[in-house]
């Protein structure tokens, strides 16, 4: 077998394990056995854990930036963006992979650029969803929607799915009713007082 097919074969077995179990899951002896190598082979590609651990992060990262551009790209009414959001919240393994990443990044500096590169993807979706719900999204309005959506993945993890796309749904329909209420306040002080002499 070509080194690349071995070298992407570990990685698809790391990922998997890593999206299945969490960081806990991420052990050469168990991405070796995942992979059907031996843990000399799994050395030979990625000679030391922080290795293995870089590669798998950059292409779990790869995989997640492809998820939300996929759950978001089909055309949608704002309301189905919602549930799609919400369910896309909900997916366990996607928040075992934004875990793994923020404690690599905690422990290690050196991943931070992964988790910024994550986290430039997910607000460019957030202010996509904030424009597609007619709003003109703020620098705050995404961070608000990011640091959101990121609380409610955590949690939906902890909750199950389905409670977990429950509250998601109803928490982002609110977080959307109060967005548009906010700019329509703000367009009707941009207008000035009617009546005025």
């Amino acid at each position: 077998m070509p080194p690349t097919e071995v070298r992407e074969r570990v990685l698809a077995a790391a990922v998997g394990l890593l999206r299945a179990q969490g960081p806990a899951g991420l052990t050469q002896p168990r991405v070796a056995k995942a992979a059907g190598v031996s843990q000399s082979h799994l050395t030979y590609y990625f000679p030391t854990r922080a290795d293995l651990v870089r590669a798998v992060l950059e292409a779990a990262v790869d995989g997640q930036i492809a998820n939300l551009g996929d759950a978001m790209a089909a055309p949608a009414t704002p309301a189905e963006r919602i549930a799609r959001l919400a369910e896309a919240l909900t997916q366990a393994e996607n928040t075992r992979v934004l875990v793994s990443l923020v404690l690599a990044a905690d422990g290690d500096p050196a991943f931070r650029d992964l988790y910024g590169r994550l986290v430039a993807a997910m607000r460019g979706r957030a202010a996509g969803l904030i424009a597609g719900a007619g709003l003109d999204p703020t620098p705050a309005q995404v961070a608000l929607l990011h640091a959101l959506g990121t609380g409610l993945a955590v949690m939906g993890a902890a909750l199950g799915p389905e409670a977990g796309r429950e509250v998601n749904a109803m928490v982002l329909s609110e977080v959307f009713r109060l967005l548009g209420a906010d700019a329509a306040r703000a367009g009707e002080g941009d207008a000035g007082p009617s009546g005025a002499a």
